[in-house]
């Protein structure tokens, strides 16, 4: 087995990134100047293992890495020794993968990472839920909420807070709320996200944002609050209205068990089961 730093064939990494069930962001991630590490490892000219770090701004504290490896070469210990090419960073090191790799998760519990979040990707159709429609005057589309500045801010101001509550063991970058407004634009579906006002209309309750989804004729639940459970139902009840009246056939939801929310989103719709993508930590 031979190590190398250079520049990898693309088509073999697709190869690999498929074999090990991992996301194509991961060639962007290669090409990008965020990367801060690079090791491959290759049999007789085959690419059977890469490591590789890199920077998150948006999370600046830790160094995000993913070691990824052709699974018939497993008596090969080719995660260790491709762990062992990473070494210490300055940064704490965090890493993903989904709960049924199991030779991955010995390996890192055997180097001192702990495990910090599960995140479900579930899948609901949209068809099979009978629906009632939610006729309710406090819940306004995001759309609206943004051309009102008082409501704006405090809207912004509790989607920073409970973003930040919820990310205790991985910590977001300190951003003005004009960047948080910036990312909710290019992040959201204006028209399928959702807010719950009080009576007067004065101040946000809950929140539950939709996005676009890689996968065809699906939407995705996203980051999502509020002050009771109860505002939160009815605005996923009010989503999936919105999916039903735009033709959408699946909801997939991304939801971390360090949020109550997401938990209480994944508990309140009729999901199909899901593996965990699971966060490790050292």
């Amino acid at each position: 087995m031979t190590y190398s730093s250079h520049e990898i064939d693309e088509e073999q990494m697709r190869e690999l990134i498929e074999f090990c069930q991992e996301d194509y962001f991961l060639l962007g991630i290669l090409k990008s100047k965020k990367l801060i590490f690079k090791q491959t490892a290759y049999i007789e000219g085959k690419l059977v293992g890469v490591i590789m770090a890199w920077k998150n701004d948006f999370h600046p504290y830790c160094t995000y890495f993913r070691l990824l490896t052709n699974p018939f070469y497993s008596s090969w210990n080719i995660e260790s020794l491709l762990l062992a090419k990473l070494g210490k960073q300055s940064l704490p090191l965090q890493t993903s993968i989904w709960e049924s790799t199991t030779n991955l998760k010995q390996l890192y519990e055997a180097n001192g990472f702990k495990e910090i979040r599960r995140t479900y990707m579930p899948v609901l159709k949209v068809d099979a839920v009978d629906l009632e429609i939610v006729n309710d005057c406090s819940i306004k589309k995001l759309k609206e909420l943004l051309i009102n500045p008082t409501l704006k801010i405090k809207l912004l101001q509790f989607v920073r807070k409970t973003y930040e509550e919820t990310h205790l063991d991985n910590p977001v970058a300190d951003k003005s709320l004009e960047e948080w407004e910036k990312l909710l634009i290019e992040d959201v579906l204006v028209e399928g996200s959702f807010i719950y006002l009080d009576k007067l209309e004065q101040n946000v309750k809950a929140y539950s944002f939709l996005h676009e989804s890689d996968q065809p004729n699906t939407l995705e639940l996203g980051w999502c609050g509020g002050v009771e459970f109860d505002f939160l139902h009815s605005l996923l009840l009010t989503q999936l209205h919105y999916a039903k009246e735009h033709n959408v056939e699946f909801l997939q939801g991304e939801f971390d068990t360090t949020s109550p929310y997401a938990m209480f989103s994944l508990s309140a719709l009729p999901f199909a089961p899901s593996s965990a993508w699971v966060t490790y930590r050292n």
